[in-house]
């Protein structure tokens, strides 16, 4: 069935298989196939090679939409794919952002023979400008690229990688506001294997709940088991959240108890109400009270109530749905149950789960000196400080910042196996400092770290980042400034070049943001990030490259920028007259330098910003307006990220890969040329 992972092959069907995909795609929907000469290298490189990345040409002749599908066999040819990409086509043939697997449609044609072939999470496909000069230099730097990986020897790009690092990598550039990052390494995980089904759904529900795409959360295949099987804390909100932004925001905000109980049916997950309130979300518990109310429990929903009133957290939920609580729990209250005061009509119960989950945490450690201290030992206790960054209790211990000097000092006594293990938790460090606290020693030690042990993936610039702006934010003196920015541009040669221009970008960003208590050491740390970025300027996208130039001079760099003339056939944003963008992000800073540079390049569209940590009806109204959303994802939660997508009327969101001006500004330009394209 269409949209299911392909059965696995035998080279004797192998042939077979090719020679379907290639009569489907070349089919109806797809006139590429018209001129056969020159999409003859790339069928031929199909039927010879199995070691090259599939490359097929898409044409559309009534409408002159082009784009180039890059098809992989594998989640791990995937992840190696999108660097022959990045390294042969980069932002200089393409309209940017298509390293990301492609959503593929599995009502056309062509998508669904992609679909049916190599799996949904197996395709980029390749965008250019809608003028056809473009299109021609497309094709050749993707032939060249095929055809280069076809000529290799023949080996296995799969590297063993350990999972606990491939696990540390998610968690990191998931909390530092990396999607793209974080989908990557989500991909490694799956190639890599050792992870069970369940506990791989765990992931992609944090996932899902971070970027507040609830409703796909709740399409997930066997969610209701994995409801039903004691998931971590962190699971079991993330569905809560999801459940509220998706069924129950819109009836709640129109006092709707009995319509908002109907769509908890419609949903038919046995959600939980036995957990504890304290630890959850103002989302979270509105879901689990409203729930409560709806099957008729009484003895839970005088728990909830006592529990609310306990913790005086009554105001975290509706009045409306308070109200209806605190009726039902009143002794020889006369109101009968919700269910039998709803619609007419008999309608099946909110379903409950088939038993009671055990709510306690599995871990007894209360503090982070106590979670580094197992970390760094093996065994038994490693594996309980695991189990708690898994189940994320560090949310209720004494705030990380109280015990900075502490957790530095133990941290710089760890040699390289202890680290090796510590460094499951720099996820967990990131999102509890969060955007507006700070722990410099802590934080300090973990970059040292990094940059001693060449951590320079993509996700582990991300990761970089988000932990050099928690430094830069605590203001240090000018001596523990000076060394973090020697350091830092002494790592430069090991990976800053145009494909790394983001997160380059983004570091400079935050030197200009920071305060300076050293020109100097600010300079020498510029001169390194802009040096191999200015060299190979014509590589750079022609969205990113005038924000490379404002900071540059921000900076005082000595380097000339020559302001070219545009192309007879620019590619730019072009007229964005009447349309209209929202940026969010919790960096005010960050919102207010992007928006003005997409200004300056794009002088009609109108720009709204966000930096709000909850829904309210002025996003709601933004959203709801906007043509393309750009949304970075660092420290955000769901009741403001699934707010927003949950009341876009948007045809684009896209995400930023970091959490700085130059990602952001990234993922709105990307989402721009989108929007233009299907114009």
């Amino acid at each position: 069935m269409t949209g299911q992972n392909p059965p696995p092959t035998t080279p004797d069907n192998e042939s077979a298989r090719v020679e379907v995909l290639l009569e489907r795609f070349f089919g109806a929907g797809n006139d590429a196939a018209q001129w056969g000469e020159l999409i003859r290298p790339f069928v031929d490189t199909l039927r010879s090679s199995a070691d090259a990345p599939i490359v097929l040409p898409r044409f559309h002749a009534d409408t002159r939409d082009f784009a180039m599908y890059v098809i992989t066999r594998s989640p791990t040819e995937l992840v190696q794919a999108r660097e022959l990409v990045r390294a042969f086509v980069g932002p200089t043939y393409s309209t940017g952002g298509d390293t990301i697997p492609a959503a593929l449609d599995s009502e056309d044609p062509i998508d669904a023979a992609v679909i049916d072939f190599a799996g949904p999470q197996s395709t980029l496909v390749i965008r250019t400008s809608s003028h056809q000069h473009y299109r021609p230099k497309l094709r050749v730097a993707l032939q060249l690229m095929q055809s280069t990986a076809a000529s290799r020897p023949a080996r296995s790009w799969t590297v063993i990688r350990p999972l606990g690092r491939l696990l540390a990598e998610f968690d990191a550039s998931l909390a530092a506001g990396g999607v793209a990052s974080s989908n990557s390494a989500l991909e490694q995980v799956i190639a890599r294997g050792g992870i069970s089904a369940t506990n791989l759904a765990h992931l992609r529900i944090k996932r899902f709940d971070r970027l507040g795409l609830g409703r796909d959360l709740l399409a997930l295949n066997g969610l209701a088991e994995v409801m039903r099987q004691d998931p971590p804390r962190p699971v079991t909100e993330a569905v809560l959240n999801a459940v509220h932004s998706t069924a129950l925001d819109e009836p709640l905000s129109q006092g709707d108890i009995p319509g908002a109980c109907d769509r908890l049916r419609e949903i038919n997950l046995p959600l939980p109400i036995k957990a504890d309130v304290g630890f959850y979300s103002d989302e979270a518990v509105t879901v689990m009270l409203t729930t409560a109310v709806g099957r008729g429990d009484l003895s839970q929903l005088a728990r909830l109530v006592t529990a609310l009133r306990q913790d005086d957290r009554q105001d975290s939920v509706p009045d409306i749905v308070w109200q209806k609580a605190t009726i039902l729990v009143q002794p020889q209250s006369p109101h009968p149950p919700l269910p039998q005061e709803a619609k007419p009509g008999a309608t099946p119960p909110i379903p409950a789960p088939e038993s009671t989950p055990d709510f306690g945490e599995p871990s007894q450690l209360e503090s982070w000196g106590e979670l580094f201290k197992s970390l760094a030992a093996p065994g038994p206790s490693h594996r309980a400080a695991l189990d708690a960054l898994r189940h994320e209790v560090w949310r209720d211990w004494p705030p990380l910042p109280d015990s900075d000097e502490e957790l530095s000092h133990a941290l710089a006594a760890f040699d390289d196996t202890a680290w090796n293990r510590a460094w499951a938790a720099v996820g967990a460090i990131i999102e509890v400092i969060g955007s507006a606290d700070t722990a410099p020693g802590t934080v300090r030690e973990f970059i040292t770290y990094a940059l001693t042990f060449n951590k320079f993936s993509a996700a582990d610039l991300v990761t970089l980042q988000a932990l050099t702006e928690i430094f830069l934010r605590a203001r240090p003196v000018a001596d523990a400034y000076r060394s973090l920015l020697e350091e830092l541009r002494d790592s430069c040669p090991q990976w800053v070049s145009p494909e790394n221009a983001d997160p380059a970008l983004d570091l400079a960003d935050r030197l200009v943001l920071a305060a300076c208590p050293d020109n100097n050491a600010r300079l020498g740390l510029a001169v390194a990030l802009f040096t191999p970025l200015h060299r190979y300027q014509g590589r750079l996208d022609d969205s990113i490259l005038p924000f490379a130039r404002q900071l540059s001079d921000e900076l005082d760099l000595p380097l000339d920028w020559p302001q070219e003339e545009p192309a007879e056939e620019d590619d730019g944003l072009g007229d964005l007259a009447g349309r209209s963008l929202l940026l969010y992000s919790l960096d005010e800073a960050v919102l207010d330098r992007a928006s003005r540079a997409l200004q300056q390049q794009a002088p009609d569209l109108k720009i709204a910003l966000s930096f709000d940590k909850v829904g309210n009806p002025s996003l709601r109204e933004k959203a709801r307006r906007a043509d393309v959303i750009a949304l970075a994802t660092r420290c955000a939660t769901h009741a403001a990220t699934g707010f927003i997508t949950t009341h876009a009327k948007a045809s684009e969101i896209t995400y930023a890969d970091g959490s700085g001006s130059a990602s952001l500004l990234r993922a709105a330009t990307n989402g721009l040329k989108a929007l233009q394209q299907r114009v």
